[in-house]
């Protein structure tokens, strides 16, 4: 809430305000395609993007 009252308030009002986040998560072991549904679920409920994808990490196997 703080971000959005100092940084984007200034600009959401006027329109054409574009944000684009990236969050990378690496869990010690991976994650499972059922974590990744219900990220996907958590984003379209909050009416964002549900972009989720799955990397291989290199390294294993």
């Amino acid at each position: 809430m703080k971000f959005y009252k100092k940084v984007l308030s200034r600009f959401a009002t006027i329109g054409g305000l574009k944000l684009t986040a990236t969050v990378d998560v690496e869990p010690p072991g991976g994650t499972t395609m059922s974590k990744a549904g219900e990220t996907k679920m958590a984003l379209r409920e909050l009416r964002l993007s549900d972009g989720v994808s799955l990397k291989p990490c290199g390294g294993r196997g």
